[in-house]
């Protein structure tokens, strides 16, 4: 083999060279860029697409629309399906079709940003979250043993095995994710058809990948974002530099890390619990507005108040972000609804803000 490498397809070579600039100082070393302009040379455009893979791709990241050379009918949908088929994880993005693609992926598809700089940085996160999870089967080898759940192995890889339940929750969906995922699960249960250890590992890593990524980094749970973080001790995103130095001992630094700066909720929760003996005799409405009064504690001075025009709130409440609408929400009904088909069930600090639920939902029929 070859060693890992990372696949960028575009019709256009100067867009590739642009991001292929950007990603060269930011891979893990060895990691390979090969580059595909369709259209240039070659016949059969699958063919073509699978002489530039193999067992140790670890990304493609492709263009919207690739018939800018002639080659009719061959688009980014294409090349994420040959890709999820083969249990590649796959990223898609559009310079001159912005609009054709959707801002949030589906599961088991990645979006890039656009933009050189900002593609390449989440590039370069997204191949460092796949390598670390690819890494994990290797130097622990009992995570393959017959038994282990995927709730189990991502548990374990995150080195917080006792959150294997919660993580579970996460994961209730994945039946009717993805198609080609589940044709690959069956293979794997035909003694005569069978699968080697690396085929499995394949599989673990693009599954447990993308749940990490799109699932439990996306909605606060177990990890909290640095909005997340905010949200949790119920003030604005602009307070975000004035409370992280006190949860340094709280960093996530598991796959995908390098992507922002996250948080472990138990560990915040530990820290919060230090800062309480100055307000213990205080009585609060919910756990948002302790974190809040530790945080005012710890700092020495009161916290900026978030946008809420909600009687008794005045943007002092929270413990919760609404993934939609990126704001801080809190318990009480007027607020937000704890939960819905929009949001993972293990996502326990993710709730859908009132007003935005009650404008969608009967349009979606939820």
């Amino acid at each position: 083999m070859a060693g890992p490498s990372i696949l960028l397809i575009d019709d256009k070579a100067e867009v590739l060279d642009g991001l292929e600039a950007q990603l060269a100082g930011q891979l893990p070393n060895g990691i390979a860029i090969r580059r595909w302009v369709p259209g240039v040379g070659g016949d059969d455009p699958e063919e073509t697409f699978a002489s530039y893979i193999d067992d140790e791709t670890v990304l493609v990241a492709t263009d919207y629309d690739l018939t800018g050379n002639g080659l009719k009918g061959l688009f980014g949908l294409t090349i994420v399906g040959w890709c999820q088929t083969r249990s590649i994880p796959v990223g898609d993005f559009s310079r001159g079709h912005t609009r054709d693609l959707p801002d949030e992926p589906n599961l088991f598809e990645l979006r890039v940003p656009p933009d050189d700089v900002e593609g390449a940085r989440y590039i370069a996160a997204a191949v460092e979250g796949f390598m670390a999870i690819r890494g994990a089967f290797g130097a622990e080898t009992a995570l393959l043993d017959a038994g282990q759940n995927l709730a189990t192995i991502l548990a374990s890889i995150l080195g917080r095995p006792h959150l294997d339940n919660q993580l579970a929750l996460y994961m209730t969906r994945l039946g009717s994710s993805n198609s080609s995922l589940l044709q690959r699960l069956r293979d794997f249960a035909v003694p005569e058809g069978g699968a080697d250890q690396r085929d499995k590992v394949q599989v673990l890593t693009y599954v447990l990948g993308h749940v990490l990524l799109n699932a439990v980094l996306k909605f606060p749970g177990p990890i909290l974002s640095e909005r997340a973080l905010c949200a949790y001790v119920a003030t604005t995103d602009e307070e975000i530099h004035a409370i992280t130095p006190l949860f340094e001992g709280a960093v996530y630094g598991g796959p995908f890390a390098l992507g922002a700066l996250r948080y472990w909720r138990e560990d915040v929760d530990a820290i919060l619990y230090g800062f309480a003996d100055e307000i213990a005799n205080e009585q609060f409405d919910g756990f948002g507005d302790f974190n809040r009064a530790a945080v005012q504690t710890a700092i020495g001075r009161d916290l900026a108040s978030h946008v809420c025009e909600r009687a008794g709130c005045a943007g002092r409440k929270g413990g919760f972000l609404c993934p939609f609408t990126l704001r801080p929400v809190c318990e009480r009904g007027d607020c937000s609804v704890p939960s819905s088909s929009w949001i993972p069930q293990g996502a326990q600090l993710s709730r859908v803000e009132r007003d935005y639920y009650d404008e969608w939902a009967p349009l979606l029929g939820l």
